[in-house]
């Protein structure tokens, strides 16, 4: 997977390529780069424990309506990320004629849907889990409203950038 990231008011994304292997990813950020390996664990919501190149840290994720706050060796990073294939395609999580839609991250399976249609949302409250690479990721609302639509059940397979949920 691609991923570009936006550190702070940076204009220009900075792209890395991702390889999973088990509970570790292979990461490069140019093809003249290192491969870096990033092993992690998640022992809590928002507290990730990593292993770099047999160096350990421990970081903290703050998730806020449009980046992420994390917090690593007494330094805070404000970080945009979005997977390069998604934005190519134009899919995102951002209001499209007052809609917002969610949308599948990467191809998987939905295990849970967490708000129904007619369900009140506020920012970052989970709508929908999809298990992806034996790893569940909530998808949450990016703004307030009522969930309009769900397109997808409990088991369904979605292909990366799939239509989920409406949101208006």
């Amino acid at each position: 997977m691609i991923i570009d990231v936006l550190l702070g008011d940076e204009d220009e994304p900075q792209r890395y390529e991702l390889r999973r292997n088990g509970n570790a990813f292979h990461v490069q950020a140019g093809a003249d780069d290192d491969e870096v390996l990033i092993d992690w664990r998640r022992p809590e919501p928002g507290i990730y424990s990593l292993i770099v190149d047999r160096s350990s840290y421990e970081v903290f994720i703050e998730e806020n309506e449009d980046h992420l706050t994390v917090h690593l060796l007494n330094r805070t990073f404000r970080v945009r990320a979005a997977d390069a294939r998604r934005r190519r395609a134009g899919l995102n999580a951002e209001a499209v004629d007052g809609a917002a839609r969610i949308v599948a991250p990467i191809p998987g399976r939905v295990t849970r849907i967490l708000k129904e249609e007619g369900s009140a949302v506020e920012p970052g409250d989970g709508v929908i889990v999809v298990e992806a690479m034996k790893m569940e990721n909530e998808l949450r609302a990016p703004r307030a409203g009522t969930v309009v639509s769900v397109v997808v059940a409990e088991g369904d397979g979605v292909e990366g950038g799939a239509l989920l949920a409406t949101i208006e």
